[in-house]
């Protein structure tokens, strides 16, 4: 059923679809009403979709918009943000990586691809196990023994984190959050 509320491109499908099913009934019966209602019909099943994808949150939009989120807060190099909306307090593994990293490193851009999620509502707070590619351009903020890039380096690095649902409904992320830098870009 999620397919329904998460893709907007299965409802375009289903109104084309719908539109292509008209066009064979208006060509038996090439009336004004006819074609009324095939063009009603195909209008509604767009319409239910645009209602169900744009309406109803699901914990899928809701974690892509928080790594969106999380991805320009690293772009903007925001420390504190980064920590106080994407990272659970309780997460001191995960906060010190994060203020190790950031304090070296710079993203200039960040983005992330193939996400795959597992939700478990079961437990209290809910938990996502998620995994995905960050696709992210780089450079050292200063000289580190000798190490220094000041011109942005590409990375392809796949994290596997476990995600934590909050009071107001969002994600931060727990001390389960494992990544692999060494993939080939």
């Amino acid at each position: 059923m999620s397919i329904f509320l998460d893709s907007l491109w299965i409802w375009v499908g289903l109104s084309v679809l719908v539109m292509v099913i008209g066009y064979f009934v208006y060509q038996n019966d090439p009336r004004g009403r006819t074609l009324g209602i095939v063009v009603g019909v195909t209008i509604l099943v767009f319409g239910i979709g645009l209602v169900l994808y744009y309406g109803i949150d699901t914990d899928r939009k809701s974690i892509s918009r928080m790594l969106t989120g999380l991805a320009t807060a690293l772009e903007q190099d925001n420390l504190d943000s980064v920590l106080n909306n994407y990272i659970s307090p309780k997460a001191t593994g995960t906060r010190g990586m994060a203020r190790l990293y950031m304090k070296q490193f710079h993203l200039t851009k960040a983005n992330f691809r193939n996400l795959k999620l597992e939700v478990n509502q079961f437990v209290s707070p809910p938990l996502a196990k998620v995994s995905f590619l960050a696709v992210v351009y780089w450079k050292t903020k200063y000289p580190q023994d000798g190490f220094f890039i000041d011109t942005p380096q590409f990375q392809t690095i796949r994290f596997d984190i476990e995600l934590e649902k909050t009071k107001d409904h969002s994600w931060v992320v727990t001390d389960k959050c494992d990544f692999d830098y060494r993939l080939q870009p």
